[in-house]
Order: structure tokens, then C-alpha cells, then sequence
């Protein structure tokens, strides 16, 4: 069984798997700066240096698909609503495609503000009353739950299922703190200075942490 981590998997499909690409070290340094924690292929021992030496989880092929980069974000954020990685098929042949280049330039872009959320992010209980938003809470630390909103950013968002009021709201992107009311089982977040920079943004709530118990020490 994969890690649950590994939010992106890049399937690369080598035309002739008997022979190891000359770019394979700079392609799973790319899947490792993007974000990617795992890359598939139709040849693992042709990956298996890099991967290796970027440290990035070698699996035999998958069943993937090709993305477009207007859509790649999209589907990423769509797998790991549904708690599954986006497998992208990479076609490679004396280096990968150019609409293949494209696609990942826009998810490095996304995944650069947000790819912590996305591979540490599960499922979970909590709601949000606007149309297409969704929570997922961090699997590793489980004060941490966040929102994904997709533009245009409503104004105000109402979560339910919390059963206290959070430490802190924030953007991930930026870190700057949403302001917020709970009550009544209720968070209500003002969500009026949202960026436009991406079509999903992402809010970080903030629950109580064990090292908030922690008294002062005096010395």
C-alpha cells in the first residue's frame, strides 16, 4: 500500500523501457520540486539512482492520465477531496512532451504555496456551508484542518463540526490571519481580503495544540 502522502504520482511512460533516459536524474528531481513524493514507469531500475539521490518513492507503472494545465489543479484537488493521489501520465521520449512541460509548470506553481497541504491533508468530518468549499485535516498533526475555497471567494464562510473555538485562522498562502467568530458549534470566518492568485485558495485553521498546556518556565 502507497503512502498516503504521496498526493502527486508522475507516471512516466518511456517509449522504449530497455532504455534508460538520459534525463531520468532531472525528471525526479523536477517530480521532488514540485512536491511530488512518488514517480511510477514502465522501467523502475531506470529511476532507481535518482531516486535514490532525491530520495522519491520508485513504484511500477500506474493507471494514470494526461492533464492540460488549466485542469491539472483542478484534478489534484479533486483526488485528494476524494483521499486518493493524482497519477499524471508523462509521455517521455528524449525528454517529456511539451504540453506535458506546461502542465507542471502550473502545478509547481500551485503546489509551491500549497503542497504541504495537499500531501499531509485527509478527509475528514468537518463542513462548510459554501458551494464546492471541502476540509481536509493534516493526518500527522490533528489540530490542523484546512479549507479549500474555489474563486470567486465568498465573503464569509460558516464551518461546522469544530467542538472548540481555533487558536488561530490564517491563509496558507501569505499567512495572514482571517478574522473569526464561534459560536454555538459554529465558525464563522470573514473571508474578505481572499487573493485572486489562484482559483483555489486554501485557509489554515488552527486548533488547540498540546504545547499550548505547557507552562512558563522561570529560571
Amino acid at each position: 500500500m502507497l503512502n498516503p502522502d504521496f498526493a502527486i504520482i508522475l507516471n512516466f511512460k518511456l517509449a522504449d523501457p530497455e532504455l534508460a533516459p538520459s534525463t531520468a536524474d532531472a525528471m525526479v528531481k523536477r517530480a521532488r520540486d514540485i512536491g511530488a513524493r512518488c514517480i511510477a514507469s514502465n522501467s523502475p531500475a531506470a529511476f532507481e539512482a535518482a531516486c535514490d539521490k532525491y530520495t522519491v518513492k520508485n513504484v511500477p507503472a500506474m493507471t494514470g492520465q494526461k492533464y492540460a494545465p488549466d485542469t491539472v489543479v483542478d484534478a489534484l484537488v479533486a483526488a485528494r477531496k476524494a483521499g486518493q493521489p493524482l497519477v499524471i501520465d508523462l509521455d517521455v521520449a528524449n525528454g517529456l512532451q511539451e504540453d506535458d512541460q506546461a502542465a507542471l509548470a502550473a502545478l509547481n506553481k500551485w503546489m509551491h504555496k500549497f503542497g504541504h497541504v495537499v500531501n499531509e491533508g485527509a478527509p475528514c468530518a468537518l463542513e462548510c456551508d459554501l458551494q464546492g468549499a471541502f476540509l481536509l485535516e493534516n493526518r500527522h498533526v490533528s489540530y490542523q484542518d484546512y479549507l479549500f475555497l474555489h474563486a470567486p471567494v465568498a465573503a464569509q464562510a460558516v464551518v461546522t463540526g469544530l467542538e472548540q473555538a481555533p487558536n488561530r485562522v490564517e491563509w496558507v498562502d501569505g499567512r495572514a490571519e482571517v478574522p473569526f467568530e464561534f459560536a454555538a458549534g459554529q465558525l464563522t470566518l470573514d473571508l474578505a481580503e481572499a487573493k485572486d492568485d489562484f482559483a483555489w485558495q486554501v485557509v489554515r485553521i488552527q486548533g488547540h495544540r498540546p504545547e499550548d498546556d505547557l507552562a512558563d518556565t522561570k529560571f
